[in-house]
């Protein structure tokens, strides 16, 4: 980089702020419904496909803004997910993250590492949500991981990945920036009053529960059945046409004040299991 102008273009590329910048060193160009970083010589360095879902940048290896834009990447929370096009492109794609947690790219043996120091602090928790893995397109938090001649089991909610130890790999743990331990709740919509019904029967071919996937990691959807973190444990909430929406903000700060009245409104949808 030559200036501190580099350093700005490159993050209004990744953000999607401009289409068409350029200073001495570097050009932002539209071409077919995406945005290309080019260099003064007219190389390409990156490729923004903005349409795709999610959205998608490809980034030429071995440049001078190469190692750059992987760390404006990251903090943009798009994720490396491999090389693609014969290893001629390095391939990030765009997963958004949830309030009080960072990015970490780096070999699995670390992430085992800390899931074993997490571990012997939380044990007497039955889902630990300090450290998570994506899986499936969705951040899940990790449940155990096994290690056997140097090949890493991550088990998660939604299965099991894995991965060797020299192995990179992305994960989410908490930016607690120095601060105490805070649990983080999911604060639900303020439901109006309505007149007791009987609840529907549970239909085998109800449609899957839908889940904003900002509310993830405090929310999630599995096999037709929201997964909630409250205060008094995980309250997995069952029934039909079931949907969870950020409809206020998600905060570390301000807990839900009464777990068992949470409980209560969540479970107006269907039958509810509360776990310790």
């Amino acid at each position: 980089m030559t200036s501190l102008d580099d350093l700005t273009l490159l993050q209004w590329f990744v953000s999607g702020d401009a289409t068409l910048e350029a200073n001495q060193s570097l050009r932002i160009q539209p071409a077919n419904n995406l945005r290309q970083l080019m260099s003064r010589r007219g190389s390409l360095l990156a490729t923004a496909y903005d349409a795709a879902l999610p959205p998608r940048i490809e980034v030429r290896p071995n440049t001078d803004y190469t190692g750059v834009l992987h760390q404006i990447l990251l903090d943009h929370h798009f994720i490396p997910t491999g090389q693609g096009k014969e290893r001629q492109v390095i391939d990030y794609a765009h997963y958004p993250i949830p309030d009080g947690y960072r990015i970490v790219y780096g070999p699995s043996r670390q992430l085992w590492k800390l899931w074993w120091s997490h571990a012997s602090r939380l044990r007497d928790r039955q889902l630990q949500f300090d450290l998570f893995v994506l899986v499936k397109q969705q951040w899940y938090p990790v449940r155990e991981i096994a290690i056997n001649s140097g090949t890493l089991y991550i088990d998660t909610l939604r299965g099991e990945t894995v991965h060797h130890g020299d192995d990179m790999m992305v994960w989410l743990e908490k930016d607690d920036q120095g601060e105490a331990e805070k649990t983080c709740f999911w604060t639900p919509p303020v439901a109006l009053p309505k007149p007791a019904t009987a609840p529907a029967p549970t239909s085998m071919a109800a449609a899957q529960a839908t889940v904003d996937p900002n509310l993830a990691p405090l929310v999630y959807a599995l096999d037709g059945k929201v997964y909630v973190q409250t205060a008094r444990g995980v309250v997995i909430v069952e029934g039909q046409n079931l949907a969870a929406s950020l409809a206020v903000p998600i905060t570390s700060e301000s807990p839900y004040p009464n777990a068992d009245s949470h409980s209560k409104q969540t479970a107006h949808a269907g039958k509810t299991h509360l776990t310790r």
